[in-house]
């Protein structure tokens, strides 16, 4: 197996608002391991982008805050790190891609100086000319043409492709040992989502790292992950390996995921059948119901899920590693298939 090197457990992370103290993420457990991509799917507003943010300590305080659980890092805490401590290990050691690489680049500088500003900040023993060099061949790394010309333009004398190619250029400048994706294809096209990821996976089996891919894209989990994570209100409600998941599937959360996903045949080209949608909003963090948080939006809901029993836990399932957080878990379905 894998070296591990990145744990959460049981993470909780609480904003404080005018209406009162929200769970955004509550009671969070994954691992991740070298040269492997743990994928974290579920809708917007399930707690994804803020289980990453509270990784990278990047959590506002105040509002938000890490209430309670463990972040290790190769067995050392990043909870309540010093901030010195963590500006060493963020950027260096665990990097991130933001969602949205416009407004995450500087639009006054060329990509050459935010490219230099990292390696600079982790790597000070490098020269000027050291650094220069470096950031060309970053850029050339991640499939950039003309890297010489690219360091001396702006963020917005490039494309939407290419500025998330210069995201991913800064995030691995310092060949960190974990990478977070927080929905790296986001507003691409197909053909440059498809280059995006395929970078990623080429760049992941050269250096080793192991990536946290953060999406809302079933289709991208199949096609990059190992293991995957399903959240649903800040809780993760079903867990397993990537085939696991797509086979044989048990929270009808997960299967509703699934449904919703397009459908065609091969030989027409034509879409199958009628596109399907889980039914109803997710409920407001303010006014969870007692029982399991899915309980208005499942076709499988029973009284017991209604909250004489609580909030169901995450428990093993028939398959080696796979955990499901329902009370009345699908006994049988035909996943999507890998």
């Amino acid at each position: 197996m894998s070296e591990k090197i990145l744990e959460v457990k049981d993470l909780v992370v609480e904003f404080k608002t005018d209406r009162g103290t929200i769970k955004a993420v509550n009671g969070v457990n994954f691992d991740v391991f070298k040269g492997k991509t743990v994928g974290i799917v579920g809708e917007s507003g399930s707690g994804k982008s803020v289980s990453a943010l509270a990784i990278m300590g990047l959590i506002p305080n105040p509002p938000g805050r890490v209430a309670s659980g463990q972040i290790l890092f190769n067995g050392r805490s990043l909870v309540n790190m010093e901030a010195s401590e963590m500006r060493k290990i963020r950027g260096n050691k665990i990097a991130m891609i933001f969602q949205e690489p416009m407004t995450s680049l500087n639009p006054v500088f060329t990509i050459g100086n935010q490219i230099e500003e990292v390696i600079e900040l982790h790597q000070p023993q490098l020269s000027r000319k050291e650094r220069e060099a470096k950031a060309v061949d970053m850029l050339r790394l991640v499939g950039i043409p003309s890297p010489e010309k690219r360091v001396k333009e702006y963020p917005h004398q490039l494309s939407g492709g290419m500025r998330q190619r210069v995201m991913i250029a800064i995030a691995l400048s310092c060949e960190p040992d974990v990478l977070i994706a927080d929905e790296p294809t986001t507003a691409l096209d197909v053909t440059i989502q498809a280059q995006i990821l395929e970078l990623m996976k080429k760049l992941q089996k050269e250096l080793g790292m192991g990536i946290i891919l953060i999406t809302h894209d079933l289709g991208v989990v199949a096609e990059t992950c190992d293991t995957v994570a399903v959240m649903y209100c800040g809780q993760i409600v079903e867990t397993a390996d990537v085939k696991t998941l797509f086979n044989h599937p048990r929270h009808p959360y997960t299967k509703g995921l699934m449904d919703s996903i397009p459908s065609f045949d091969s030989t027409t080209g034509h879409k199958k059948d009628r596109l399907k949608t889980i039914e109803g909003m997710v409920p407001s963090l303010f006014d969870l119901p007692a029982g399991c948080n899915f309980q208005d939006r499942c076709v499988n809901v029973t009284e017991q899920c209604r909250g004489s029993l609580g909030e169901p836990m995450l428990r093993e399932m028939e398959l080696p590693q796979h955990r499901a957080a329902c009370f009345n878990p699908l006994k049988e379905f035909e996943g999507k298939g890998l």
